[in-house]
């Protein structure tokens, strides 16, 4: 148990000086006693000395008696012990211990020294008083008996005493010693340490580290009062520090924070200007393909021959492509922005794998290779989804390995995962491969295999890196197997909800099992072999067609052949889009059937499932291709707000192509909250710039006005801004949606059935659709709406006219011609009148206005000089003097004549 707690505190001296004396005290204790033992010691010796000495003496006398044994001469010889006083006891003892004779003291005591035959010893010496002594009485060397002697020892208490008295003498002058040691040491010792002591208390109390230790000595205790006096001066000087910085430390918080305000500002400024840049590069890009798709839906569903028709629709496909790469820049700045938004509706994954390798189709087989799609029997028919992200991976996937392949095949795998529910999508080619140090860098943006793989190949780096940011939103994760001069396979692997559970096609047991496949493509002969496999079939090669079997062949072998396979079954062909063999296979009775390339599941899964049951074929030899009859909506009633007659007239021509013709335009955001308080409409088409009121502005106020009623008329936003402030503006401005430029016939017949479905004429919903005959609209409200010029000074964009020429007629051509003639010298006057007076944002919305009905109509050299204009306008630097109207003048009846001669020219080749 601690009881330290019990012991009083003792100063250091106090401590000192008890140890100091304890210690000399013990050692003069220990030093007596040891001082008295040796005087009695030695006073013991000494009288046994003496009394052996007589007992000798006597034993010499007494040697005649003793042996003629004669008691009285022996006892006559003893008679001289009364002369010794310290002598109280003498005898002569025979051989045989027998008394011969004694003196002295008759009976002897039990309890002395004689008696108990041990050594001597300083207990018995004080116990008995006496002392015993003996000699040997010889005659003529023979030994005749013993002298037996006692003396007293009744003085050594004296003795003792005296040596007591002496050793006490000598502790009490070395304790008097010891203590003045101590009281020495005390004052050259603990003086100092109890000055630092009372230093140390002074520091803790008073926080006062301007205190110092008194240096005595240049001994330990000297040393650490010098190493207290430099802590103290440290600590000193870090309060004075500290002092320092508190009384700075609040303004350099301001001043820190002030810096991270600017930081943020500027890096909000910087995501900002990007966006913008990314919405305005978008809407420059567009503009121009507005006439390539608008050609291309025109001459599609145009009264044409197959293969013509499918030359349209490459047209139309290299269109969708030239807009893929504005969706990879823009989809990963949503990525980037955190903006990408999911859906989560039913998908079929067979029609994604469908889309994909017909949208590639074309790029397959100019390169000389073969695309399939292979899809497992257990794959759902419908899981929960975007089918526009999914399908963006499956096509980044694919072009990735189109565009890494030279010869060879590509081939896409869906499968599910039987252990964990996921979908796995794999997508692999013969290609060129990755070096293994390459492959953790993959998926990383604008990264590809290394610095000449842009240069030879193309691409911007971005598709691989949107995949898998869209599969990890999807909650999957990527992967890449690649091997160089072997090939690569890119998967995914995404965890699916399904919302209708697979299919599979079994044989019946009637229907013979062997099929032989003798297709030319890898891939299509190994997506047709696991698919018939899944269906119970057995494919064998065409060397062992001598057996009953059905045939899936190339559709020219045959027709080279001229004759149907030895024992076949039904005979299906297999052909590229417009090949006249299948045809000629079909009309000779060579084929049953014929299954266009790429395959699709569409086409294949029908004539799979009539062969599985013995069923006839119900599909034709040749895949028609549908024209995109358009929805009508001739009931509908649309109020278009837009500051641009141009503007304003396109928007009429597209309406009227979907059958609406009752149509109200405005010029101003003022206009259409009038018109829409006093008039019912379907649908509102707003421009977001326009003058008076802007189409977010006018919105807000429309959805005002409407709080108080149960009416809301649907609100849409036309804009290219996609990423831009206009996108989030209409959401907050209560619209309903916007429909982004640009923007295809077919999606704004989607427009309008989404938001007046039942204004749909019932006598077109038997029309038949097709994705691929669209056309894109030019509109263009907002700045830079228009290629810059090119090198030569060309002043027209071929391209836009060409597009305004497929949205209508030649009068509707004249129509906005006469439009543009009539408002472009306004716009102009507009704008030299704001140039008089430096008004800059007057400046920036005219040269807005021109600019952008100078867009729309082609006039490619002077939307690149207003775009300057503008830019430095809303810069608030612009300097154009007054006479740049001049200049500006002159180009604007330049690009009217070139239009009107434009415009005379295709009505002669009409």
């Amino acid at each position: 148990m601690h009881l330290a707690w019990l012991r009083p505190r003792r100063s250091l001296a106090g401590r000192l000086a008890l140890a100091v004396t304890g210690a000399v005290t013990a050692a003069l204790v220990l030093a007596a006693a040891l001082s008295v033992w040796r005087e009695v010691d030695r006073y013991a010796a000494d009288k046994q000395a003496a009394l052996e000495a007589v007992a000798q003496v006597f034993a010499h006398g007494g040697a005649r008696a003793t042996a003629a044994n004669d008691e009285a001469a022996a006892a006559a010889s003893l008679r001289a012990i009364g002369n010794v006083p310290s002598i109280v006891y003498g005898a002569i003892e025979r051989p045989d211990g027998s008394v011969l004779a004694e003196q002295g003291i008759g009976l002897r005591l039990t309890q002395d020294a004689a008696l108990d035959g041990a050594d001597l010893s300083l207990l018995h010496l004080f116990a008995t008083q006496s002392l015993r002594a003996t000699a040997p009485i010889l005659e003529n060397g023979r030994p005749v008996g013993r002298v037996v002697l006692i003396g007293e020892t009744d003085d050594i208490r004296d003795h003792v005493w005296a040596a007591g008295q002496n050793a006490a003498l000598a502790a009490l002058l070395a304790v008097a010693i010891g203590i003045g040691v101590s009281f020495y040491l005390q004052r050259s010792v603990t003086r100092p340490l109890g000055a630092l002591t009372r230093t140390m208390e002074a520091v803790r109390l008073r926080h006062d580290y301007t205190q110092r230790a008194r240096v005595e000595s240049d001994d330990e205790v000297g040393a650490l009062a010098r190493t207290l006096n430099d802590l103290l001066s440290a600590v000193n000087e870090r309060d004075h520090r500290l002092a320092a910085h508190s009384a700075h430390l609040e303004a350099e918080v301001q001043a820190r924070t002030a810096d991270l305000r600017e930081a943020k500002q500027a890096a909000d400024a910087a995501n900002a200007a990007k966006s913008t840049f990314l919405a305005t590069m978008s809407h420059e890009i567009r503009t121009p393909m507005n006439g390539v798709l608008v050609m291309a839906e025109l001459l599609a569903s145009a009264d044409l021959p197959v293969r013509q028709r499918r030359y349209a629709e490459v047209i139309a496909r290299s269109g969708r492509s030239l807009l893929a790469i504005i969706n990879d820049i823009l989809d990963f700045a949503k990525v980037e922005a955190g903006k990408l938004d999911l859906e989560h509706v039913p998908v079929c994954p067979a029609e994604i794998a469908d889309t994909v390798v017909t949208l590639f189709a074309e790029r397959a087989r100019a390169a000389g290779l073969d695309l399939a799609a292979d899809i497992a029997p257990e794959v759902p028919q419908a899981i929960l989804g975007d089918p526009v992200r999914l399908g963006q991976v499956v096509s980044n996937f694919v072009s990735n390995a189109l565009k890494f392949t030279e010869a060879g095949h590509v081939s896409v795998r869906m499968a599910l995962d039987a252990g964990d529910g996921c979908l796995v999508i794999a997508v692999a080619d013969t290609g060129i491969g990755i070096p293994q140090d390459k492959l953790a860098t993959i998926f990383s943006a604008f990264s590809q295999a290394d610095q000449s793989t842009t240069r030879r190949f193309g691409g911007t780096g971005l598709g691989l890196s949107i995949a898998q940011q869209i599969i990890a939103a999807m909650g999957g994760t990527v992967a890449v197997e690649s091997r160089v001069g072997a090939g690569s396979t890119f998967s995914a692997r995404i965890p699916v909800t399904v919302a209708e559970p697979a299919r599979p096609i079994l044989r019946h047991g009637t229907v013979p099992a062997a099929i032989v496949l003798d297709t030319a493509g890898p891939a299509t002969r190994v997506a047709l072999a696991a698919s018939l496999s899944g269906a119970g079939f057995a494919p064998v090669a065409a060397d062992r067609g001598a057996a009953p079997a059905h045939w899936v062949l190339d559709a020219a072998a045959l027709v080279a052949a001229g004759r149907r396979p030895d024992r076949a079954g039904r005979v299906l062909v297999l052909a590229g889009a417009g090949d006249n063999a299948a045809d000629q296979a079909l009309r000779s009775g060579l084929a049953d059937a014929v299954l266009r390339w790429p395959v699709i599941q569409a086409e294949w899964r029908p004539l799979l499932a009539a062969l599985a049951a013995g069923d006839p074929f119900t599909a034709s030899a040749a895949v028609a291709v549908a024209t995109d009859l358009l929805p009508q909506f001739s009931g509908a009633r649309v109020l278009v707000a837009d500051d641009s007659a141009v503007n304003r007239e396109v928007a009429l021509e597209a309406l009227a192509r979907c059958g609406v013709t009752d149509v109200v335009t405005v010029e101003d955001g003022a206009a259409a909250v009038a018109a829409a308080g006093s008039q019912h409409f379907d649908l509102i088409l707003m421009d977001g710039s326009m003058p008076v009121l802007d189409g977010f502005a006018a919105a807000r106020t429309i959805r005002q006005r409407e709080a108080a009623t149960d009416r809301r008329t649907p609100i849409v936003a036309l804009t290219a801004h996609v990423l831009g402030e206009a996108a989030e503006a209409a959401e907050a401005a209560g619209m309903n949606g916007t429909l982004l430029k640009p923007f295809t016939l077919r999606q704004l017949a989607d427009l309008l059935q989404a938001h007046v479905p039942s204004l749909r004429d019932a006598a077109r919903e038997a029309a038949v659709g097709s994705e691929e005959a669209r056309a894109a609209l030019p509109t263009g409200a907002s700045p830079g709406a228009a290629p810059e010029a090119s090198p030569d000074g060309d002043l027209l964009d071929a391209e836009v006219l060409d597009g305004l020429l497929g949205l209508g007629d030649g009068a509707f051509l004249d129509r906005v011609l006469d439009l543009y003639r009539a408002q472009g010298p306004v716009a102009l006057a507009t704008l030299r009148s704001a140039l008089a007076v430096s008004d800059q944002p007057a400046i920036a919305r005219a040269a807005h206005s021109l600019k952008s009905m100078s867009a729309n109509i082609g006039a490619r050299a002077l939307v690149a000089r207003l775009r300057a204009i503008e830019d430095a306008a809303r810069n608030a630097a612009c300097a154009e003097p007054q006479e740049a109207c001049d200049g500006l003048e002159t180009l604007l009846a330049a690009t009217i004549r070139d239009l009107e001669g434009r415009t005379r020219a295709q009505a002669v080749a009409a």
